[in-house]
């Protein structure tokens, strides 16, 4: 695809501008994001806030501009919108459990189900545009129990590493998520999105003792939730 001037670039893609309201995201390695864009495309379809998705090539997709700072920025500007913003990821992960998974899509290991999962919804992949919140970065979307993307959402927020001006905030935010997430259904899946999660070569040791703690109970505030969500 022609892009135009780089606008942004990260460790997995690079986005091109490609004229009015529109970019190309475009994988670094080369890889095809055909699958990641026909994902956005169905959750787009079935009303929910993906971005539209023009077209796919190969390692490009070209698709809606979506402009607007990310949930986590917004926190760290502005603190005291952390409950409102752990309450919007709560109700983005309600209406993502609504859509059902194309039948193609593969399933997540160890949480049978038919829901659409993004796997990576946590705060800096949530843009605040002036249409609303906006969800990116697909690439881990699978077919499953909507509890494991609760379940996924909940460990970032309670042991993703931040600096600590930004830890207050987080807490704030983690309370609020989970008072209106149905915690007791996401529960049983947060061993198998850890350990998902611990795989994953991008993240630090620090981390990785955080995930661990966090599963054996070593931080009682992070685990805590009522038994019934929403």
């Amino acid at each position: 695809m022609q892009v135009g001037s780089l606008i942004a670039s990260g460790y997995d893609c690079q986005i091109f501008e490609a004229g009015a309201g529109r970019i190309v995201r475009r994988a670094r390695d080369g890889r095809s994001l055909e699958r990641e864009a026909a994902v956005m495309r169905h959750a787009f379809r079935h009303g929910f806030p993906a971005p539209e998705i023009f077209d796919a090539d190969g390692a490009d997709i070209l698709m809606e501009r979506v402009d607007g700072p990310s949930l986590m920025d917004d926190v760290i500007r502005d603190p005291g919108r952390a409950p409102e913003h752990g309450r919007l990821l709560a109700s983005l992960l309600r209406e993502l459990a609504a859509v059902r998974a194309p039948g193609w899509l593969q399933a997540a290991a160890g949480c049978p189900g038919n829901r659409l999962l993004h796997l990576d919804l946590h705060p800096a992949n949530v843009l605040l545009t002036g249409d609303g919140p906006r969800v990116i970065d697909w690439a881990n979307a699978a077919r499953g129990a909507a509890g494991a993307d609760v379940a996924c959402t909940w460990l970032v927020l309670a042991t993703v590493p931040v600096e600590q001006p930004v830890e207050q905030a987080r807490a704030g935010l983690l309370a609020a998520f989970l008072d209106e997430a149905d915690t007791a259904r996401a529960r049983p899946y947060l061993p198998h999105v850890a350990g998902r999660r611990r795989a994953d070569r991008n993240i630090t040791a620090e981390e990785q003792g955080r995930i661990d703690r966090f599963l054996a109970g070593e931080a009682p505030e992070l685990l805590t939730g009522p038994t019934t969500g929403g």
